[in-house]
């Protein structure tokens, strides 16, 4: 063979294979709903470096700012294949997801963030309905991340039932406004966006929030006092990894092991950063002048007896406005799951991102077959 037709062979063979090695290559569209700096926004970051370097760069995450799509439209974005992923609040469409409700209904049962992530992933993923409800909006579940346990930041102190009795605070959803009626307050529900001006004018007294929100809402310029250990509660039913089912579905069987495996330390970053803006804030707090407190142990008590009581209304609406059937039996399986993942991942310790994801791989993601599930 003449040296130019060899040269010609080789560069036509090393052509096919550079167009073979970029084709597999694909971006994976990601959006996310919330400015930059968020507890989202940390967790897709570590997912998508982790997922290009199990790839070997076939899978490259390209992130969307809002202006694509807010928290609101990315429930359809991914339905519809505008997007291959994005930032969902469960929480925001309980007609279309009537079985994750329940979890997340179970709100005030959350005071260690890492657990709350790792029973609500385990919850939804080992319930076929709660999987079945996702795929008939074309979407594969992914696992949950959550954020840290609420406190109650105000104007006055505190710290004992005379002291919150009467006050008017705002309350995130159904579980807190209940919290605060059977504790002689009033919960008013706002939107996030008009916390700060409603507690700055006086309008209510203050808000059940995780304390990261003193600095994202600027509550650290209004409040006076933060309470750290009520009422309690997160909200688990941020999703951060799940994607449209056609995309999972144009993977390999290795590409969804990777991104699976990927998945849990986006979860488990984005709890993390949660739950360290938690404690950055509350130093933060302490520098400005802010009191930070403990409540007293027998506004605790109560709190417990509150929670508990509470438990008979969640089945009931799970059962009357959700139609879920077995729902004291579900209540009870999540309950289960939480002192599980308590256990496995005590605050007794400090945990990087990484030691959480490898946890939350060997109890659940490590268990899902990348060549049925999802498809």
């Amino acid at each position: 063979m003449k040296l130019t037709t060899l040269l010609r062979s080789t560069c036509a063979a090393f052509a096919i294979a550079l167009s073979a090695a970029s084709a597999q290559a694909r971006d994976v569209k990601i959006v996310v709903g919330v400015p930059p700096g968020s507890g989202a926004h940390y967790g897709v970051d570590a997912f998508a470096a982790d997922l290009a370097a199990r790839t070997k760069d076939e899978l490259k995450v390209r992130v969307f700012p809002p202006s694509l799509l807010d928290l609101v439209q990315t429930f359809g974005g991914i339905k519809d294949g505008v997007v291959d992923g994005g930032y969902l609040v469960l929480n925001y469409f309980p007609s279309d997801l009537p079985e994750a409700m329940l979890p997340i209904d179970l709100a005030m049962l959350g005071k260690n963030p890492y657990a709350m992530s790792g029973a609500m992933s385990e919850y939804i993923l080992t319930c076929e309905p709660c999987i079945a409800e996702r795929l008939a909006n074309n979407q594969v579940p992914l696992g949950n991340a959550s954020t840290g346990a609420y406190a109650i930041i105000s104007t006055t102190p505190i710290t004992n039932a005379e002291e919150l009795k009467g006050k008017k605070i705002r309350a995130a959803g159904g579980s807190w406004v209940r919290w605060a009626g059977a504790m002689g307050a009033v919960g008013v529900s706002l939107p996030g966006n008009e916390i700060f001006e409603a507690v700055s004018q006086g309008t209510i007294d203050g808000a059940f929030n995780a304390p990261s929100e003193l600095t994202s809402i600027r509550l650290i310029d209004v409040a006076t006092d933060v309470t750290t250990n009520l009422p309690g509660g997160t909200v688990h039913g941020l999703d951060v990894m799940s994607v449209n089912r056609d995309f999972w579905k144009s993977l390999t069987e290795e590409q969804r092991r990777a991104y699976m495996d990927a998945a849990a330390l986006g979860n488990a970053a984005t709890t993390w950063k949660f739950a360290d803006d938690v404690a950055t804030n509350l130093a933060l707090a302490k520098e400005k002048g802010i009191n930070v407190h403990e409540a007293s142990p027998d506004m605790v008590a109560l709190s417990e007896a509150a929670i508990q009581a509470d438990l008979e209304e969640v089945v009931k609406i799970a059962t009357e406005t959700h139609g879920l059937k077995d729902a004291e039996a579900k209540v009870a399986r999540f309950r289960e799951l939480v002192t599980k993942w308590e256990s496995l991942l005590p605050l007794d310790r400090e945990w990087t991102p990484e030691e959480i994801a490898e946890v939350y791989r060997a109890e659940i993601f490590s268990k899902l077959d990348p060549a049925t599930y999802g498809l």
